[in-house]
């Protein structure tokens, strides 16, 4: 891999992040479809692998249980639990994008449903309150794509003592990442979450700066 390579494929990245409206950056998903799971690779992304491991080591039952990919894309995450785990429950995905939800649903994945849905500042979902096990989201929370305040929402899919596991940023995301943190500290602090477990990494590992990132379990409280 040329250094050359892996600054174009960072360009990219940086144009998804930092686009300056939702269409704009769905329009771009759009075409990065073809190349997305290539490009991962070219940067090394480790987060849909540390939220696997995370599965791993706090989800017990992995037969019956019911899960979401929440912003999914290509359904990484979900073919990593599902093949590298064994996993044997039920599977949900859900994205706004349909071009990156038709690359997830060419894997062998076998999702139960495959969910197109944009996500607004309530996070309120298509889906009934308590109808999963575990919701896993890895990078979806950034500007533009997932408002920060729809953590509040999207936890209402989760049953009672199931589990959110979640990779995010902690630097470069701004005035949006502070209102995350403020948004998952009011539910921590109105025990609706419980943090149980993270773990920080540097996200994109192939690149020279890494981006400081985490993966954090939380239980539906």
């Amino acid at each position: 891999m040329s250094n050359k390579q892996l600054n174009e494929t960072l360009e990219k990245v940086k144009c998804a992040v930092w686009c300056k409206t939702a269409e704009e950056s769905q329009n771009y998903y759009t075409l990065w479809s073809q190349e997305y799971d290539d490009d991962l690779i070219i940067l090394g992304s480790d987060g849909c692998q540390m939220a696997t491991n995370m599965f791993l080591k706090h989800v017990k039952d992995k037969t019956s249980s019911k899960i979401l990919d929440f912003g999914g894309g290509t359904g990484i995450s979900s073919f990593l639990i599902r093949n590298q785990l064994q996993f044997q429950g039920e599977i949900d995905i859900m994205d706004a994008n349909i071009d990156m939800l038709y690359k997830a649903s060419q894997k062998k994945i076998a999702f139960r449903n495959i969910i197109r849905h944009f996500v607004g500042k309530s996070g309120d979902l298509p889906v009934r309150d308590a109808s999963y096990d575990v919701i896993v989201t890895t990078g979806a929370f950034i500007p533009k794509h997932i408002p920060a305040t729809a953590i509040q929402g999207v936890i209402k899919a989760i049953r009672s003592g199931g589990l959110l596991i979640m990779t995010r940023r902690l630097q470069g995301t701004g005035d949006y990442g502070e209102e995350l943190d403020q948004n998952i500290d009011q539910l921590c602090s109105e025990k609706k979450l419980e943090l149980l477990d993270h773990i920080e990494y540097g996200h994109f590992s192939n690149q020279e700066n890494t981006i400081k990132s985490g993966c954090f379990v939380y239980m539906r409280k």
